[in-house]
């Protein structure tokens, strides 16, 4: 069907309807919520079965996650020189950049392209995530229907919010964090009308995701809520997140130009790949996304962190626990570096929620070990609690996002008996971050 007879039979039914400009509006933040539903499926599902053909078990060493990164980003890079001449505009910044220079236009490209080059680069190990993937292509939808309708800058940039909400709700299983989200980051002047259609949008998403890909919650934890006496080791623990926030902004800048002397995106990508294949070979848990590592560690199941390492043998003592939990907290922002400066494609979200558990769990376990709760009259911790209180205060911390950070892990763990103490962590390292960095890494790049 042309695109003018489409559109000719829908003003014939609108006007049948009888249907306001408020109410058509409506119906098409419901029509975004569906699309950008079914693609963040699709995504998932296409990166589950590449992940799939590379999750080799071995006790001692991998030599497969050698291999896979190289493969992933040579053919994200692949595709986009060849489909795209090299310009793919990564990032949720360039949806930032479209709404302030471009009244919300994005390219139709955006629509598929970045659910290719992410589904190949992640799925074969890149150590990046898909939601800023899935916002884009989720924007992309929301800016082309408006487009497609004759919208107004305003009313487009509104229907690509409800996109890029709708992304995040389907890909986390999180409407409300989606909502947030893009009034956090994406829509700077807001008033409560356009609540309607971003929590419409977002609320559609999430249902398409849960009836077609895993039918609930992203993350599971096992807890009776919060002990008042733990107050203060939250209070430590947000100064800690806050801070090693300021070490993943820092880092991230000072490493984002390390491949640039290199001018052949395949050469690039090559090196790039065969250096990010080789820290991860070192250290498993750098493969991917990093969410089977997180649930691993709500679960309290620390020694599979030593999975596929050479330092398998060790899988027994707690010093060396600790030890690779500080190495993966050391290497993993450079990981994700390289993994998009190669030539990959991927976010930031799932890297900031990844580290976020690391830190927690290297914390809370430390406390524990060496007994140093007992100084509050606190016997043990709850490990699990800390863990995602860490993963809100480390994204908050990051993208200087605490609302979405908070609600984010609420309803993607279940935790919302935690929202207490995810306020608090959240808060706090958003302070102190944006104190001492006032950009966020989306401002940043």
């Amino acid at each position: 069907m042309k695109v003018s007879i489409f559109l000719h039979k829908v003003s014939e039914w609108r006007h049948k309807l009888k249907l306001s400009a408020n109410n058509f509006f409506l119906l098409l933040s419901v029509a975004v919520g569906i699309v950008a539903g079914l693609a963040a499926v699709a995504l998932k599902q296409a990166t589950g079965a590449l992940e799939s053909l590379f999750q080799v078990y071995e006790r001692s060493g991998n030599f497969v996650l050698l291999i896979a990164p190289v493969i992933g980003i040579l053919l994200a890079t692949t595709y986009t020189w060849v489909f795209r001449k090299g310009k793919l505009g990564r990032g949720i910044s360039n949806v930032v950049e479209n709404i302030n220079t471009k009244g919300g236009y994005m390219e139709k490209d955006k629509m598929y392209s970045h659910m290719v080059t992410s589904s190949l680069t992640v799925g074969l190990g890149g150590s990046m995530g898909l939601e800023a993937p899935i916002v884009v292509t989720g924007a992309a939808f929301g800016s082309n229907i408006a487009s497609l309708f004759k919208l107004t800058d305003e009313e487009r940039i509104l229907l690509l919010a409800c996109g890029a909400s709708a992304g995040i709700s389907a890909i986390f299983g999180a409407p409300i964090a989606g909502v947030l989200f893009s009034i956090e980051v994406l829509l700077k002047k807001f008033s409560t009308v356009h609540f309607v259609p971003l929590l419409i949008a977002s609320a559609v998403a999430s249902v398409i995701s849960q009836l077609l890909y895993h039918g609930g919650q992203l993350f599971y934890i096992f807890t009776q809520g919060w002990d008042m006496r733990a107050l203060p080791f939250y209070l430590l623990l947000s100064i800690l997140t806050g801070f090693y926030s300021l070490y993943v902004l820092k880092s991230i800048t000072y490493s984002a130009n390390v491949l640039d002397g290199i001018k052949n995106p395949y050469k690039k990508a090559l090196i790039g790949g065969i250096a990010l294949g080789g820290a991860i070979f070192l250290l498993p848990p750098l493969f991917g996304e990093g969410y089977h590592t997180v649930q691993l560690l709500l679960n309290s199941d620390y020694t599979r962190l030593f999975d596929s390492s050479l330092l398998f043998k060790f899988h027994t003592s707690q010093y060396a626990l600790l030890f690779i939990t500080v190495a993966i907290l050391l290497v993993k922002v450079f990981a994700a570096q390289l993994t998009v400066s190669s030539g990959g494609n991927g976010g930031f979200f799932a890297p900031s929620l990844f580290m976020g558990s690391m830190i927690g769990f290297f914390y809370v376990y430390s406390i524990n070990y060496f007994n140093i709760g007992k100084i509050m009259g606190v016997d043990k911790l709850n490990e699990p609690n800390f863990i995602a209180v860490a993963m809100a205060g480390l994204m908050s911390g990051v993208m200087h996002t605490p609302l979405t950070a908070i609600f984010l892990i609420a309803e993607s763990t279940g935790g919302y008996t935690l929202l207490v103490p995810l306020m608090i962590v959240s808060s706090f390292s958003y302070v102190i971050s944006i104190y001492f960095h006032p950009q966020s890494i989306y401002q940043k790049h």
